[in-house]
């Protein structure tokens, strides 16, 4: 660690996996200059050991449109899917908490509280939510979530639990 002045100004010079690494501190003061030149080390550290800066995750209302694309690509072959999906969608990002809120912040408590404000909420024939209801728009989200940490926008997807008290169909032959 060699920090020296030339001129007005400190400069600082390391070496790093064998390279000469040399550099002006653009200061005048010593102790800012060992501060910058750590600093620097630092960034090089991490960037050699595979350490990167991740950039913010998007939020679900900005995220939307890739996932709804892709839905489309993947399910090209089933329009009825491709629609159900895009319902379910618009339904998750109805919720203002939860359509502003990014993929990473997205965890068991949010979720929880998505499923009481929509187990409480009103369908569209005067009655409260059924769980089926519900359980769907959370399966859109965990495949949305999913999808995200497949493709490295988020390290890792909240476990998402599905509401209890839902009815099984009944098959008629």
């Amino acid at each position: 660690m060699a920090v020296y002045k030339r001129g007005e100004t400190y400069w600082y010079e390391f070496q790093f996996n064998g390279q000469r690494i040399q550099q002006s501190a653009q200061t005048a003061n010593k102790a800012v200059a060992r501060q910058i030149e750590a600093a620097h080390r630092v960034r090089l550290a991490k960037g050699e050991a595979g350490i990167h800066q991740r950039s913010l995750a998007p939020t679900l209302k900005e995220f939307a449109p890739r996932f709804e694309a892709e839905i489309e690509t993947v399910c090209a072959d089933k329009p009825a899917t491709v629609g159900f999906y895009q319902e379910k969608l618009r339904r998750l990002l109805e919720d203002s908490s939860l359509a502003g809120a990014r993929l990473d912040a997205i965890d068991e408590a949010l979720i929880d509280a998505y499923k009481q404000r929509r187990s409480r909420a009103e369908s569209r024939y005067g009655r409260s939510m059924s769980p089926a209801s519900v359980n769907r728009e959370l399966a859109t989200l965990r495949r949305l979530l999913r999808l995200a940490q497949k493709w490295k926008v988020i390290s890792a997807a909240s476990r998402i639990e599905l509401l209890r008290g839902e009815r099984p169909r009944r098959v008629c032959f």
